[in-house]
């Protein structure tokens, strides 16, 4: 798996490929609505941007990487080495490539990097959502909750 997964910095000029991958795993959320596409389309870009914003304050020294599958663009990570720990921004693949092994893979090596620097590997999740046992499983422990989120930490001693 390791050889057919890769991180690759995305570019600047590559913000609707990032745009267009969000759009993918997010539009049948709003399946249920009675909405036109033009609607739906207009709440994701609102959100897209809001969110973009959002990161971009909390976490400048951010590093986005689109995931690479087979040399397919399917997902993307965004992660930054804190002082005090490495934290896990955001991680998504589209929905047709989940259950593969390609989130481990690429959560594996997180916690390499991690270890290497001596530092926790820190995350939030949605409450309920299913990406929860796949942090569990990787040795990922809840030391906080603020509703919506959990916080979860990887540490090397563990």
């Amino acid at each position: 798996m390791k050889d057919k997964v890769k991180l690759r910095v995305a570019l600047p000029e590559e913000e609707e490929i990032l745009y267009s991958l969000y759009v993918s795993t997010r539009k049948s959320e709003f399946a249920i609505l009675e909405w036109d596409e033009q609607q739906i389309e207009g709440l994701l870009r609102m959100q897209y941007d809001a969110q973009k914003v959002s990161y971009q304050q909390q976490f400048p020294n951010a590093k986005y990487e689109i995931i690479m599958y087979e040399d397919v663009g399917i997902g993307r990570l965004i992660a930054e080495v804190q002082q005090k720990a490495i934290r896990l921004i955001d991680i998504f693949i589209l929905p047709e490539y989940r259950g593969r092994g390609i989130c481990t893979t690429l959560l594996k090596e997180l916690q390499q990097i991690a270890a290497e620097l001596r530092l926790p590997l820190e995350l939030n999740v949605l409450m309920g959502n299913p990406a929860q046992r796949l942090y569990e499983r990787l040795g990922f422990v809840v030391t906080d909750e603020t509703p919506p989120y959990l916080l979860m930490i990887w540490e090397v001693d563990r």
